[in-house]
């Protein structure tokens, strides 16, 4: 299945004869992931999945309960997940397809929770968000859609609020590779959504060291048309986050990275994430670089003592127009004299 497609598309209705006839109180029973191949009786996808829901409504879920027969079906990824779960795809997730299609089955429960109040479902079966395993469920979901497989996942439910969630969600992130775009993005989204009140608390409570939460941070500040002419976020580095964010808020800069912008996303040619880096960058430190043909020799003066023949006074202008006046301390010259050489030079940078 493609990873947009909806996770109850494909299902079919029809499963194989089976040689013995199962009872319909067999529902209640757990089954294991080896047990799915087991053959049972013909049960149409709206029975399933209400079969399995009363089930678990039946049974007193204590906190931490074990559950091995969860159907893929029932769980949504928890709405402020950190794995962009729509971008997934069977190459990156083909380690747990093939597990979950063999005899080795899944290694790791995920962890969920009970939709909580106000949470939006992707449909009326929903039943649970999972916390941490987003990668397992969407293998679990592809084996059931592409292979008509009953498969059936382990799982850990837990009572979680958001914070709480976090730090389940985390301890998953340390785990599974993430790349840092995702991980900057779920941590401004924590900040953003007020999970976490400040950085500090955020840090404190995910065990981030401070210096690459702010660094990581960078991203949620990148501007959203820049973010879309990346074939794919999850590539833009690190360090790439400061730099374009420090163009990015001076308004020429700006300007000039957007015209780039535009050329990119309507260019039929493929850029790689470094070149639209490389590409953005050049064209935001271009635009507020003063002209390589101003010299620096044309903004700077000497000034001597009439006296002791010795320069006394140095003056320069930056290319950042910032400008350094150096005197020496053994100057004869009168104070008159010295504001009136610094008031020639400035009118002098004030021409050019």
């Amino acid at each position: 299945m493609g990873s947009r497609k909806s996770v109850f598309g494909g299902l079919v209705e029809k499963t194989k004869e089976k040689d013995n006839a199962v009872h319909d109180d067999d529902l209640h029973q757990s089954s294991t992931i080896s047990s799915m191949n087991k053959q049972k009786r013909p049960r149409s996808r709206t029975n399933i999945l209400t079969k399995i829901a009363d089930n678990s409504e039946t049974e007193k879920k204590q906190d931490g309960q074990y559950i091995d027969d969860l159907d893929p079906r029932l769980c949504q990824i928890w709405h402020r997940q950190s794995r962009f779960f729509d971008l997934l795809n069977e190459q990156q997730c083909d380690d747990l397809i093939s597990d979950f299609k063999s005899h080795i089955g899944q290694k790791i429960p995920i962890v969920i929770r009970e939709i909580p109040r106000g949470v939006e479902k992707n449909s009326s079966e929903i039943r649970y968000e999972v916390v941490a395993g987003s990668r397992r469920l969407w293998s679990a979901l592809y084996v059931v859609n592409q292979f008509n497989e009953q498969f059936r996942l382990k799982a850990i439910i837990k009572t979680l609020d958001d914070k709480q969630a976090a730090i389940e969600c985390e301890k998953e992130n340390d785990r599974e590779e993430l790349s840092a775009f995702e991980r900057g993005m779920y941590y401004h989204r924590l900040l953003e959504q007020g999970v976490f009140d400040t950085q500090r608390q955020l840090a404190d409570s995910l065990n981030i060291p401070k210096t690459s939460l702010v660094e990581l941070l960078e991203f949620g500040k990148i501007d959203q048309k820049i973010v879309d002419i990346f074939s794919d976020p999850r590539e833009i580095k690190k360090s790439w986050g400061k730099s374009l964010n420090q163009l990015y808020a001076n308004e020429t800069s700006r300007k000039s990275m957007l015209k780039k912008v535009d050329e990119i996303s309507r260019s039929e040619i493929s850029y790689t994430p470094q070149k639209v880096f490389n590409v953005l960058q050049k064209a935001g430190r271009v635009a507020v670089e003063v002209p390589s043909s101003t010299k620096f020799e044309a903004l700077s003066k000497e000034v001597k003592d009439p006296k002791t023949k010795r320069v006394v006074i140095k003056m320069e202008r930056t290319r950042t127009n910032k400008i350094r006046v150096s005197i020496d301390n053994k100057i004869t010259m009168s104070k008159k004299d010295i504001l009136k050489s610094m008031e020639a030079f400035l009118g002098d940078c004030s021409k050019k």
